[in-house]
This record gives structure tokens, sequence and C-alpha cells, in this order.
């Protein structure tokens, strides 16, 4: 055999099984990018803040946080550190706090999980309420949130413990389903 065939063949062997060796694992690159994951974020942002303005172009609430990432399966967001701001047009804003939150596809739900404090600043007609629970499930229109949890609310005028919470933010009227102990002060 001549040098020249031997060479021939000795690319052609070379080329075959460099292509053996790249393609051989290529269902599973491409499986990647065709069924992701359900844990596989789609995008993600850091240190930032998202408004929902009403039909008048006033803020109705915000979120900001740490970092959110959305979900290619599904849609919905996951929100590390997240801080909640429903806008009343007449009273002071609530503001809600958590260590996580989930966030719907439609943004029609939130999900509050592990300690939430949330709390409305003194205003003309309203006193400083803190209240402290977990897990708290918000819809921001029309702006009420539940929680099943231990409940601790309190203002210079009253303090109350109980368990379960439903509270509707634009009228700041507040709901303890068991349990509720209070102490009102003169």
């Amino acid at each position: 055999m001549s040098l020249r065939r031997a060479s021939i063949v000795l690319v052609a062997t070379t080329v075959t099984a460099l292509g053996f060796w790249l393609g051989r694992d290529v269902e599973q690159r491409l499986e990647v990018f065709i069924s992701p994951a359900p844990d596989t974020p789609e995008l993600y942002m850091e240190q930032f803040t998202l408004t929902v303005t009403g039909a008048d172009g006033l803020p109705r609430h915000s979120i900001r946080g740490e970092r959110m990432e959305q979900y290619q399966l599904d849609g919905s967001s996951l929100v590390e550190t997240p801080v909640m701001v429903m806008n009343q047009p007449d009273a002071p804003d609530w503001t809600l706090n958590a260590e996580q939150a989930w966030v719907s596809p439609d943004g029609e739900e939130v999900r509050l999980y592990g300690a939430v404090h949330m709390s409305r600043p003194e205003g003309p007609a309203h006193a400083t309420v803190d209240i402290h629970t977990r897990d708290v499930t918000v819809w921001p229109e029309p702006q009420r949130a539940e929680s099943e949890a231990p409940v601790q609310v309190r203002s210079p005028q009253y303090q109350v413990d109980g368990t379960g919470l439903r509270a509707d933010l634009q009228t700041s009227i507040l709901e303890l389903l068991h349990d509720a102990d209070a102490t009102y002060f003169p």
C-alpha cells in the first residue's frame, strides 16, 4: 500500500471516529433544549422592582426582591426576599415582607412563604399596624390576603393574637379566624 493511500485511509478513519465521538451525546444535549426540567428557569432578574399600574396609570402594587426566576413549563416565578407594596389611593400603603414568594403565571396570586411581616404606617385616619404571621396568600386585585398560621397584630391602640387571618388591604379590615385574644389600650 502506498503512503498516499495509507494517509487517505488514516484521515478517513480519524474523521469517522471524531464524528462518532462528537455525536455520541447529541440526543442528551438536544433533550435539554426540547424538554426542560420543571425547575429550569427561563429567565431571571436580580435586584429588581416590578410595578403594576391601573388603567389610570397610577401604581396599584409592586414587588421587589433580591432575585426572581421565571420557570419555563408553567410561567410561574419564584422571588427571593420579596417586598410587596399594596398602593392605597386615600390611605397609607401596606408593605408585606417575606422570605420567599411564588407568583402565579398571570400574577393574580402571590404566595408569601416563611415569616411574613405586614405593615401599614400611620396616616391621617389610620394608626400604625404591624402583623407577624407565616405563609400568606395575597391576591393583588382586589388587595386581599389570607393565612392559616398564628397571627400577631400590633397597633398603638390594641394588640391581638390568634390563628388564621383574612385581610382586606383596601379597607384595612382584619379578621382573625380562631382563638383570638385581644387587648385594647385606652
